[in-house]
């Protein structure tokens, strides 16, 4: 007999779900210039999710009655294996996003991305290379409309984020 946090790590995991779906779906749904931090958002989120849903696995499989009950009554799938089923097909869809935002940076222009600012300090000013803060809307539109995107959300729709 194994001791389980499965009831603790679960949640979790559905809230870190919850969340990365909610950041790709603003993505997505936004319009205007797109900030780069909400794809660092996204991203971020999606790594927690990955982590704490890989974590709940793990603990599941100490007690996979329990944990199967647990994550039903949670409105969850049914087995573990349902459940590594449901992320074997968002790690898919995630790795796919990833490649697509990944490609769509090479669209972009250096300039784009980056650009030189000076910060004053004691009277003395110094360069440094600045991060962009914000892509435009027409350079943002093939990412927001990305099937890659749609794919990601659709498939952490499907587990009912």
């Amino acid at each position: 007999m194994s001791l389980s946090k499965f009831p603790a790590v679960m949640p979790q995991a559905a809230a870190a779900v919850i969340e990365a779906a909610d950041a790709l779906r603003y993505i997505q749904s936004s319009t205007g210039d797109l900030r780069l931090r909400d794809i660092d958002r996204a991203n971020d989120a999606m790594r927690a999710a990955k982590s704490l849903c890989l974590s709940a696995l793990v603990e599941g499989q100490k007690q996979p009655a329990a944990s199967a009950a647990f994550m039903a009554s949670i409105g969850g799938p049914g087995t573990l294996a349902e459940f590594a089923g449901h992320l074997a097909q968002i790690d898919a869809a995630a790795t796919t996003w990833n490649d697509a935002w990944s490609g769509w940076l090479d669209t972009l222009e250096v300039s784009d991305l980056i650009q030189s600012a000076t910060l004053d300090r004691d009277g003395i000013e110094t360069r440094y290379i600045a991060r962009t803060e914000v892509i435009g809307d027409a350079k943002a539109a093939p990412l927001r409309g990305s099937q890659a995107l749609a794919d990601l959300v659709a498939a952490l729709a499907g587990v009912g984020a």
